[in-house]
C-alpha cells in the first residue's frame, strides 16, 4: 500500500467526473491511494442546488451524491460545455499538471485540453479501440465480451481515440460479473494505470496511436 509520504507522485490534477457510477468509483480508488485531485469539475447537471449547511447538492441520484461525499474537502467546480475555456483558466492558475477524466457527458475542448502543464488524459472502462463511447462495460456485457479491460490515453477533439498511454486487462473475471463489478475493478486498474503514467511522465510516454 502507499504511504502517503514516501511513494506518492508528483503532481497536480483536476478530476473531470459526471459523478456516475465509475466516477465514484475512481475517485474511491483515488481516496485509498492518498493521491487526490486538487479540483474536481462536474457538469452542469442536474442543475445545482444547494444545502445551506453543507454547500452541496441536493434532489441528486444516489451515485452523484455518494460522488460529492467523496469530494466534500476537494474544491469541485463546474463545466458546462459552454463554460470550458473559464475553466481552462482556472486550470492554469492553479498550476495543474494533469487532467483526468472519469465519465464525462461531451467533447472537451481543445482549450481546455492544452490547459494541464503536462497532459490531459481519459480513463476508459475498455480495451480500446473496442467498445468505443458511452456505456462500454454495458456493451461489453450485452455482446458477450470474454475479456474486460481499462485503457488511459490522450484527450483529443474526438470520443475515446486519443493515443493510448496504457492498457491493462481485468484478471479473474467471472463470467456471472455484474456492471458494478466492473466499475469497481476498473477503477481500482485505471487509477494505477494512471499514478504510474504520473510518475513516469518526465522519463518519457511512448504513446501508441489506435489504428482503427
Amino acid at each position: 500500500m502507499m504511504s502517503p509520504e514516501k511513494d506518492l507522485p508528483r503532481g497536480r490534477f483536476a478530476l473531470l467526473a459526471s459523478g456516475a457510477n465509475f466516477s465514484c468509483e475512481v475517485l474511491q480508488a483515488l481516496r485509498e491511494k492518498h493521491f487526490l485531485p486538487t479540483l474536481i469539475f462536474m457538469p452542469e447537471y442536474p442543475p445545482a442546488k444547494k444545502m445551506p449547511d453543507r454547500g452541496t447538492e441536493i434532489d441528486i441520484a444516489t451515485p452523484r451524491r455518494r460522488f460529492l461525499e467523496l469530494g466534500q474537502d476537494i474544491e469541485i467546480d463546474y463545466a458546462p460545455a459552454a463554460r470550458q475555456s473559464e475553466c481552462a483558466r482556472l486550470v492554469q492558475q492553479t498550476s495543474i499538471d494533469f487532467l483526468l477524466v472519469a465519465c464525462w457527458p461531451y467533447l472537451i475542448s481543445e482549450t481546455l485540453i492544452a490547459s494541464p502543464r503536462k497532459a490531459a488524459l481519459n480513463l476508459h472502462p475498455s480495451l480500446l479501440p473496442d467498445y468505443r463511447g458511452p456505456n462500454p462495460i454495458e456493451q461489453q456485457l450485452a455482446r458477450g465480451a470474454s475479456s474486460f479491460g481499462v485503457t488511459l490515453h490522450l484527450l483529443n477533439q474526438q470520443f475515446d481515440r486519443g493515443d493510448i498511454i496504457a492498457q491493462a486487462e481485468l484478471n479473474e473475471i467471472d463470467e456471472r460479473v455484474d456492471r458494478a463489478y466492473l466499475e469497481y475493478r476498473s477503477a481500482i486498474q485505471g487509477v494505477e494505470l494512471f499514478i504510474k503514467a504520473v510518475k513516469s511522465h518526465d522519463q518519457g510516454w511512448k504513446p501508441v496511436p489506435q489504428t482503427t
